[in-house]
């Protein structure tokens, strides 16, 4: 069980350090760092250079908050000037880490800035920075949102008309649905779909960017503290109003590198059900997508993101059956080929082959004849202590010559067996997958029988009564 501590707690051992031992404060911070580490206290969340309040200072962040708070009871006399001076002041604050965000939090920084923007809600650039400062604020601390907060998303969403008002609200919506379900489920049940499927119509690219993140971040499952959340829901109704849009959204901003990024990932995590696989298909997804790998083919991220994109369609036996008939198997091979240093996009792209060849030899001969063989081998090759790189090879490889043993000697060729029986001493985890490839390959391997029966004879009784 992890330790914590309150600001409080640390600060006081400091001040003890200062007073009782003479130690300078650097010296003080240091020994008390090193005291709570040792034992097994997390410091994560605690501000080790606070200055050391003497008689009649206060730090930073609590004097901020005081004075906002104090602006809004006396809002007659206090200029925007004046606010938007110690907003910035905050926000720095908070974009110093985590542990300067959570101490703000408990000075009351939420409600305070709250009710300036509440107080404020004609004055558009004070609002921007009420909004910059929220993000600053709630990032990676989203359980300071509340119902007061998820309606003013809303009612900004709704009336305010202003591009960067809108942009800053997107922005403060994803920041407090990472790693909070219960945030994801209020905002979601607040019917903020709503507000965001015209913004797929009308906006610009870069907010385009901004409602994509909210989407994703809407079906995230990230949140260790709920047993079962409802991402799967989510994504379901997304993709039910959106996903048509979203696809031909790939042909409008065909030449926009970051918005085709984001726009393919964006798909991959709205893809949880077969028939929305077949959706993306009839609106002219596949013919796009290979667009995007033959005009951006020197970008690694958009290649990683074809990949993702391609396996996750691939989960539909039509679509999977479409994507080689559509001429995929060179544009694979040569993608995967040309970006076969990068750890990541080996994974993802022998992923997407393992979910392409899948019960489907027609599929694993086309590429088989487009030479991925080669390729596979080559990514095994650079990259032997990824774990990812190994066990998705190990599946492309069983997949591929599963129902066509006639490959078996072109991969042995090209040494990946020696390769296979090595992960098997280093990669436990996925033994099975390794030796389910060996299997297929014809080569010598051990396989152990997960179940035997003990040869008695069953029997049951039936009570009389």
């Amino acid at each position: 069980m992890v330790l914590v501590i309150t600001q409080e707690t640390f600060d006081e051992a400091v001040k003890e350090n200062i007073n009782e031992f003479g130690m300078s404060t650097d010296e003080a911070v240091e020994d008390a760092v090193k005291q709570f580490e040792s034992q097994g206290v997390d410091l994560s969340n605690i501000i080790k250079d606070l200055m050391i309040s003497k008689p009649g200072d206060t730090n930073t962040i609590s004097s901020t908050v005081t004075e906002l708070a104090n602006f809004v009871k006396d809002k007659n006399t206090v200029k925007p000037e004046q606010y938007r001076e110690k907003l910035e002041v905050l926000k720095n604050e908070c974009d110093k880490g985590l542990e300067y965000r959570v101490f703000a939090g408990k000075e009351g920084a939420y409600q305070v800035i709250m009710d300036v923007m509440l107080k404020n809600d004609v004055n558009i650039e004070l609002i921007k920075d009420c909004l910059k400062t929220l993000v600053a604020l709630m990032t990676k601390q989203p359980d300071l949102l509340d119902d007061k907060g998820i309606q003013t998303m809303i009612n900004f969403l709704d009336k305010q008309k202003d591009s960067e008002v809108q942009r800053f609200i997107l922005k403060w919506i994803k920041e407090c649905c990472v790693m909070h379900e219960l945030n994801r489920q209020h905002i979601f049940e607040a019917a903020v779909l709503d507000h965001l499927k015209p913004l797929l119509e009308h906006a610009s690219s870069a907010m385009l960017r901004d409602v994509l993140a909210v989407l994703r971040a809407l079906v995230l499952d990230d949140d260790v503290r709920v047993e079962f959340g409802r991402s799967h829901e989510h994504a379901r109704t997304i993709a039910s109003d959106t996903l048509c849009s979203i696809t031909v959204l790939l042909s409008k901003f065909k030449t926009d590198e970051p918005l085709m990024s984001d726009l393919m990932l964006t798909l991959s995590s709205l893809l949880v059900r077969n028939e929305f696989c077949k959706k993306v298909e009839d609106a002219g997804g596949l013919e796009m997508i290979k667009d995007v790998m033959i005009t951006f083919h020197e970008k690694e991220k958009l290649a990683k993101q074809c990949f993702k994109l391609l396996k996750a369609l691939a989960g539909n036996d039509e679509v999977k059956t479409h994507i080689i008939q559509k001429d995929f198997a060179p544009v694979i091979t040569s993608t995967l080929n040309r970006h076969k240093n990068s750890v990541q996009i080996a994974a993802s792209g022998l992923a997407c082959i393992a979910a392409v060849t899948l019960r489907s030899p027609d599929n694993s001969k086309a590429l088989f004849e487009a030479g991925v063989p080669e390729v596979i081998a080559d990514c095994m090759k650079l990259h032997p202590e990824d774990v990812n790189v190994q066990k998705n090879a190990s599946w492309a490889i069983r997949n591929m010559v599963s129902r066509s043993r006639y490959q078996n000697e072109k991969f042995l060729s090209f040494g990946v067996e020696k390769i296979l029986q090595q992960n098997l001493k280093k990669f436990t985890a996925c033994e099975y997958d390794i030796k389910s490839a060996l299997r297929d390959l014809g080569c010598d391997v051990n396989l152990k029988e997960e179940w035997t029966g003990k040869g008695g004879k069953l029997t049951t009784q039936a009570k009389v009564k």
